[in-house]
Order: C-alpha cells, then structure tokens, then sequence
C-alpha cells in the first residue's frame, strides 16, 4: 500500500507516492526522500506530473546474497512520457541519493533538449504510458536475485492490455534511455506497427521490425547519431 505525500512551495503540484517492501516507512525516511527526491525535482517541476518511489530491502535473511537496499523512482512527465531509475545500496538513504542524483540528471537532459530544439514528445499522456513502459516492462525484467527468491513458474501469471501511443524511432530510443531498460516496445509512428527498440551491446541501437509475413525482420542496427537525423 503506497503512502499519498506532498510536498509545498513550487512543488505542491507534483504528486509523491511512497511505497516500502520488507522495511518500514519511518518519518526520518519520509522526511529524506522528501527532501532529496524534492532537490531533484524543484528546478524542473513544470515538467513533472507525479513521483513513484519503492524502497525495499533484499537479500540477506530475506534471501540469497548480501542485504542491501534498493531505491526505485518512476517519475511521470507531461510530456516527456516516463523517467525511472533505480540503484541499490548498503544503506536506504545511499540508494536514495543515489537515484535522486540520477533523476535530476535525466530531467536536466530533457529540459536542455526542448530549450534547443523547442519539441516535445507527440502523443503522451499519463494514462497511456503508466501501464505500458512502467509495469509493463517491469514485469518482464527480473533481477538475478530475484530471480533466486522465487519458485521456477512455466506459465503466464499476467495479461496486460493497453493504448500503445505512436512515435517515432528516434522518441522511442528517448523513452528506452529514460526507464533503463534494455529494450522498449513501441507503435511506430510511420508504420503504424508495433516494433522494439533496443540497446546493442557493441554499442548504439537495435530496430525488430515485424515482416507481412509475421518472421521477424532481420534486426536493424540504430546508431545514437539517429537521433539527430529525427529532430
């Protein structure tokens, strides 16, 4: 069950939503993400609709490996669709810090980019991009330990449905950039069909485009440089 919190001043428009797992929420710990995640977001609250964030302890008696403590943030935009990070620490309040610093970097970058070319992403809304990118994808990427702590299951224990929004190729490698995921699924905008985006780990991106045939496309490989070309 999350915790409805707010915040005053410039910021009273941006919900904050804090939710704990195996810990306990106690008013220091409120008090400090307030206040970090609050330092991030100030100078770019124009942009941002709500804050997300999950603290958790794993591992350790919980679990396999060594404790520590995880921070995780999914902030959403108006326009810019969803921003997420998360880091892992020995302490709550290092993961904290640790992603507020990544969350104001990440905003930074998206305020220097409407300031230069004065665009912002087509066909955005808070409905449409919470269930899609932020659970959705979530869903599919499970950590090692985690992967440890549960029981081997060999069926589908999800269905999800939901607006897919379209954009173009080079939207779509923002938004993969912005939730740190490996891959993003997405309508294109041109086609009008579903392809994934993904990071190439000999560097820049990959495209999987669908054939009519319904084989999968032979994987195009999309270089950063991309993303100049589509501005």
């Amino acid at each position: 069950m999350g915790v409805r919190m707010s915040w005053d001043g410039p910021l009273s428009s941006v919900k904050l939503i804090l939710q704990g797992k195996n810990l306990e929420l106690a008013p220091t710990v409120k008090s400090y993400v307030e206040e970090k995640l609050g330092r991030a977001v100030q100078k770019h609250s124009h942009l941002v609709r709500e804050v997300d964030v999950r603290l958790s302890l794993r591992g350790g008696e919980l679990g396999k490996g060594p404790k520590v403590r995880r921070c995780e943030v999914t902030l959403f935009t108006k326009k810019h669709g969803v921003v997420r990070a998360e880091e892992d620490a020995e302490s709550l309040y290092g993961s904290i810090d640790l992603v507020s610093s990544i969350i104001q970097r990440k905003l930074r970058k998206i305020k220097e980019k409407d300031s230069d070319h004065g665009r912002h992403m087509k066909g955005f809304d808070r409905h449409k991009v919470r269930d899609p990118v932020a659970l959705a994808v979530d869903d599919l990427t499970i950590s090692p330990q985690e992967e440890d702590e549960e029981d081997s299951i060999d069926e589908i224990v999800r269905t999800k449905y939901f607006d897919m929004p379209p954009l173009t190729v080079a939207e779509a490698i923002e938004q993969l950039e912005n939730v740190d995921h490996d891959f993003y699924g997405f309508r294109n905008e041109e086609t009008g069909e579903v392809n994934i985006v993904y990071k190439r780990k000999a560097g820049g991106y990959g495209l999987i485009i669908p054939k009519e045939n319904g084989e999968i496309e032979d994987l195009k490989p999309v270089m950063a440089e991309s993303l100049e070309n589509h501005k």
